[in-house]
């Protein structure tokens, strides 16, 4: 292959590494990220001492409570039921990662028990720590429910991260992770994941 060729190839990457970077930095809503997470708990006094104890989030805002009466829909005909008698949320700061917003409903009609992780809209709310292990061995103390040990990552995209689930006293299930050393594919790749080691990255 010779000069022209080498260079004509690497424009013609150049042009379509512009052209997807900037595809990626026009989208249709200029989001600075993500602002917080919404929960809604069985009790919303347990769940901030939850929070406020292993994790020292600190309630910031409060909000209600609130009566939830019927309502009319977007075409000001169908009447919505109220699906609970009240509702009262607090915002959560914890450290420098996204907010949690807490939700309780009083007299709820909707289900009791959280999602698991295979249930449509299950999910997670992962805390990091640089020392996972330690940070199981306090859960347990507290008597929380640790699923599992463990497991630190040894190959791919994510080696060199340790993580391992956890239940809330409510049943929701979170995580802990760490990767004090970083993970493999930051070697090499041109964007970084977020990180609350770092959240000015």
């Amino acid at each position: 292959m010779n000069s022209k060729s080498r260079t004509l190839i690497f424009s013609v990457a150049a042009v379509f590494a512009l052209t997807s970077t900037a595809q990626a930095q026009m989208p249709g809503i200029q989001s600075a990220g993500i602002d917080h997470v919404g929960i809604t708990v069985p009790n919303l006094r347990e769940a901030e001492k939850f929070f406020s104890e292993i994790f020292g989030c600190v309630a910031v805002t409060k909000i209600g409570p609130h009566s939830m009466t019927n309502s009319l829909s977007n075409d000001r005909k169908t009447q919505v039921p109220a699906r609970a008698k009240s509702m009262t949320l607090k915002m959560l700061r914890c450290g420098h990662g996204s907010n949690i917003e807490l939700f309780e409903y009083e007299d709820s009609k909707g289900k009791t028990a959280p999602p698991d992780h295979e249930d449509l809209g299950g999910h997670h709310i992962a805390f990091y720590t640089d020392d996972v292990k330690a940070g199981v061995a306090y859960l347990k103390s507290k008597g929380i429910t640790v699923i599992g040990e463990p497991m630190t990552m040894t190959s791919g995209d994510t080696a060199g991260e340790t993580w391992v689930h956890f239940l809330t006293p409510w049943g929701l299930e979170m995580e802990l992770v760490g990767y004090p050393k970083g993970k493999a594919y930051e070697k090499r790749a041109p964007v970084k994941l977020w990180s609350a080691k770092h959240p000015a990255d």
